[in-house]
């Protein structure tokens, strides 16, 4: 969470858009809420989740003294604070970012706990290493059936995230413990 100020609210929310749209390329990157303060437009908060300390200190060094986010760093009077917190898994997610929704069953002889393991090893290891990838959530239905919901930069980003599963140890782990039943690709409206 980083709190500033700015003295020149319409560059910086210009500049803010860019920074955004380089930050949202860097491993790791889930999210970033922009807020600008009510009574003082020029007051800034940004939130922007990362999928760990790693990713999120690297970004602070790249946006800190990255010659590509000088025009941001620029619009900035005064820098309050920053600091990394820890807060359970979620993305934040923006009009037209991807959403990829796997629906599958238990192979015979698997148990959830195994699955649920493959399944935070093939996320930690590999899918949240890939460009565009936002976050990801296993759910059990109450019909005993699962769903792997993946959060991605657009349909065209998770479609491409699926397709690195092929031939990676961690995603084959992982199905190995499956039988699918569908996959779908969309859009956040």
């Amino acid at each position: 969470i980083v709190t500033y100020h700015t003295d020149t609210p319409a560059e910086a929310d210009q500049q803010r858009a860019l920074a955004r749209d380089s930050v949202a390329l860097l491993p790791g990157f889930q999210g970033w809420m922009a807020l600008s303060g009510q009574s003082d437009p020029g007051q800034r908060a940004d939130l922007v989740l990362w999928s760990g300390i790693d990713a999120a200190e690297g970004a602070a060094r790249t946006v800190g003294q990255g010659p590509a986010f000088a025009p941001f760093r620029a619009t900035v009077t005064t820098l309050a604070s920053m600091g990394h917190y820890s807060a359970p898994d979620l993305a934040l997610m923006q009009p037209g970012e991807g959403v990829e929704l796997g629906r599958f069953r238990l192979r015979d002889r698997a148990s959830e706990a195994d699955l649920r393991a493959a399944h935070a090893r093939m996320v930690d290891a590999h899918l949240s290493q890939q460009a565009g990838w936002r976050g990801q959530r296993l759910l059990r239905l109450e019909d005993g059936s699962f769903v792997d919901l993946a959060f991605a930069a657009s349909a065209e980003a998770a479609k491409a995230i699926c397709a690195a599963w092929e031939g990676n140890a961690d995603c084959d782990a992982f199905l190995a413990l499956i039988e699918p039943v569908s996959m779908e690709f969309g859009s956040i409206a």
